[in-house]
Parts: C-alpha cells; structure tokens; sequence
C-alpha cells in the first residue's frame, strides 16, 4: 500500500497550517489583553487577527494595510457621528431612535463612498464594520475618543500579532519525492482558455518550493503553454494524450511514440477518397510540424488562422513520406460526418492498428474531432516512462500520485482546491498526534 492510499484512509481532513496560526494569533491577542489588565477591546483585535492571517505573507500584509486602512476611516466617521450626538445632547435635545438609526445607515454609505473617493474599495467592508461597531451602541456609549482610540489600537495590536505569527515557519517536511500528476483540464475550461492568475499563483508556488508535478495535456505542447503562460516547470509534461514527453524549458521531446507508416498511409488514402480534411503531426528534431491534406472545412481553417503563429509549431507545404515520424492524425468535421467514419472505422480490419479518440471541438458548434494514435501511445505508458526518467537522474525512488479531478473543467474553486490539496499532501504540517 503507497502513501496515496494509506492517507485515503483518514477521515478528518487535513489541519492545515493557517488554522493552526490563526489559533496562536488569538491565543496571543488574549494574552495581551490580560497583560493589559483586561483594558481595550479584546474581540476588536482577536477579529482583526482571523482576519489578517492569509496562507501566505504578501496576503497577510495586503490584507493588513487594508485594515488598517478601513479601520481609520470608519473610525473617522463613527467620531464625528458621535460628536454630533454628544453635540445635540448638551444642547437637551435628544431624537428619536429611528432617526438615529436612519443617520447610522447614512453614515455607512457615507463611509463606503469615502473608500471609494479615494480608491481604497479593498477597505469598504472593513470601514464600514468599524463605523457600525462603534456607533451602534448608542445611546450606552463613553466619550467618542476614547471609544475609537480603543478600537484602533486594538485592531492594531491584531494586525501586529497576525503579521508576527503569519512569518513564524511551522514544522514540515516536504516530500520531494512525490510526483503529482494533474490534468490541465482541471485547471482550464478547454485548450484555448488561459489558467487564472490565482491558480497559476499557486500553481508556480508550488513549483518554486520544489513540488514535482507533471502536467497531462489531450493536446500539443503550443497549447499548454500558451494555456500556462510563463512557468519555471521542471518536470517534463505528457502532451497529445500520452503521445510524447515534452520538456518546456529546453524545448525537446524526450519521448515519442508515433504511428506506423502503414497506419498512418491507409488513414491518408482513406480520407482522400472522401475527400474529407486531416491533419498529421510530426516530431522532428524537437519542432512539431503540421502536414495538412485534403479540402480545407471551417473547423480547420479557424484553427490554422488561430495558432499558425505559434513559435511552437509549424505547418509543412506539401506530404509526409515513411521516414516521418507521425505521433497521431486527426480529422474534424461535423457531427454526422465524424459519427459516421467512427462506425465505418471500427468495423474495417484497421482495428487494432490505432487508439481511436473522439472529442467534441470547443468554439465550434456540431463539429467533432477523430484523433488516431498508435495504440501503445498511452498516458499511462508515458507516466511510467516519467518515473523510470526521474528516478534514474535523482536517484530517489518515486512515489506516483494522480490527482486527476472530474471528467471535465468544472471552476476555477475547483481548480484552488485541487492545488490546495497537492500542498497538503507535499508539505504537510507536522503536529504531535498525527503521523
């Protein structure tokens, strides 16, 4: 039984580090104000703490600023509402509450306009929490300054402690070991969307802090890193669904399994007689080439327009001869028509000879995809070449783990999750009673 398993076992989840910071940031709080006689609000910086306390540093101090931020100015307004009570009151006059309470809602768009005036919006919410806390226990209150000093030296004391705790490196040990194996259909709608900015975030944290993952793609390297953007990935990835092993960062492929001639030359007559469109990926010294035949249908036409000026492929007037190596070939055309070959594919003596897949075609309505491979051309094949590789170069015995998600994109929470749990699993936070 590998780790993967054995962790499977568990049922509570995993206890995750930020949970274990934000309980020593309010224990601190407290201890604080027991120091300080029990003077101040205490609730005012054990909140302004869980609040503070992000996964990382740079969130924390961000998220910190912001606080402070919407801490003054909501606590700006709630001194001159008050005045203005303390005010009306020393002059015998005493309004209604419902005007009172009509005033504070006044003050709350009065305060989250002011964070608009001066673009700080990232402090709306928390300048307004400020201005109601301090407001809404009138007609019980003390002298205004007073009330709002507490308060902000409070959250500030909060703030401190988090900013503190948060740079604190709890025990853990990372698994270096490990190898994730993550679909980049998990982590983007379909081959021509881009990853978010906070999934690639994570993503490239991760990699920096040196998690082994490797990427599996239905499609070629172009589309990945265009998917990816700029990352310092440093373990190759499986592209064209498991055809070949491509390193990013040297621009090479480290394996390859294409079709047999005889494969690839019965699939090219056999178009040709129907006249229908295809398209044949080669492997040649490390560059993908694209021999396009037959008529050309919208389906491929949009697609040559969209990526014909990838630095990553390159598309090859004229045809393929028996020394090319032809890692799979692809028809699209329109449902009917793909349904149809599928049906007449599978009953002819080719069987046996490809690894047939059929995909729908995102940004193209009714239309459908054929894609041939040869049959030991397989993810599964191309992850254990993967390990055989790195084992031999690092010299460490490789544990496998697929986090393979949904059959399909589902959003990008999904996406932070998946990634999120990749962390627990490679650097896991080590507390006394779990093993």
């Amino acid at each position: 039984m590998d780790r993967k398993q054995a962790k499977q076992k568990f049922v509570l989840p995993h206890l995750g580090q930020r949970i274990i910071k934000t309980g020593i940031a309010v224990f601190l709080c407290l201890v604080i104000y027991w120091l300080r006689d029990f003077q101040g609000l205490v609730t005012q910086s054990t909140v302004a703490a869980i609040i503070c306390i992000q996964p990382n540093r740079t969130d924390t101090i961000t998220t910190s600023i912001n606080r402070v931020i919407g801490t003054l100015l909501g606590a700006a307004w709630a001194v001159l509402f008050l005045l203005m009570l303390v005010f009306l009151d020393g002059k015998g006059i005493h309004p209604h509450i419902l005007l009172v309470y009509i005033v504070m809602s006044l003050g709350i768009v009065i305060t989250l306009y002011s964070t608009v005036v001066l673009k700080k919006t990232d402090s709306a919410s928390l300048a307004a929490i400020v201005f109601i806390c301090i407001v809404a226990i009138y007609p019980d209150y003390e002298t205004p300054f007073e009330m709002t000093m507490n308060r902000i030296i409070d959250t500030i004391i909060g703030i401190v402690v988090a900013g503190l705790v948060n740079s604190i490196t709890l025990p853990r040990r990372k698994h270096k070991e490990d190898l994730f194996f993550i679909r980049s259909q998990d982590l983007v709608p379909d081959r021509y969307s881009h990853a978010s900015s906070n999934v690639l975030v994570i993503l490239n944290r991760l990699i920096e802090e040196g998690a082994n993952i490797c990427l599996i793609s239905k499609w070629a390297p172009a589309f990945m890193i265009s998917q990816m953007g700029v990352m310092d990935i440093n373990v190759p990835v499986i592209v064209m669904d498991g055809a070949a092993l491509y390193d990013i960062p040297n621009r090479r492929y480290l394996r390859v399994i294409p079709l047999k001639y005889e494969a690839v030359n019965f699939l090219r007559k056999f178009f040709r007689e129907l006249g229908l469109s295809y398209a044949a990926y080669e492997v040649r010294d490390s560059s993908l080439m694209i021999y396009r035949g037959g008529r050309i249908n919208q389906a491929e036409r949009e697609e040559y327009e969209l990526m014909k000026y990838s630095p990553y492929r390159n598309y090859v007037e004229g045809d393929f001869g028996r020394d090319n190596k032809i890692c799979f070939i692809r028809v699209i055309d329109r449902d009917e028509i793909i349904d149809e070959l599928e049906l007449r594919l599978k009953g002819m003596l080719s069987r046996g000879r490809y690894r047939i897949v059929k995909r729908p075609q995102h940004r193209l309505e009714n239309y459908s995809g054929l894609y041939f491979y040869n049959p030991e051309a397989t993810v599964e094949r191309c992850k254990q070449a993967l390990i055989d590789h790195l084992e031999e170069e690092n010299h460490i015995k490789i544990v496998p783990i697929d986090m393979t998600g949904s059959d399909h994109y589902i959003s990008e929470n999904e996406s932070i999750a998946l990634l999120n749990k990749v962390r627990q699993i490679y650097e896991p936070v080590r507390v006394p009673w779990e093993k």
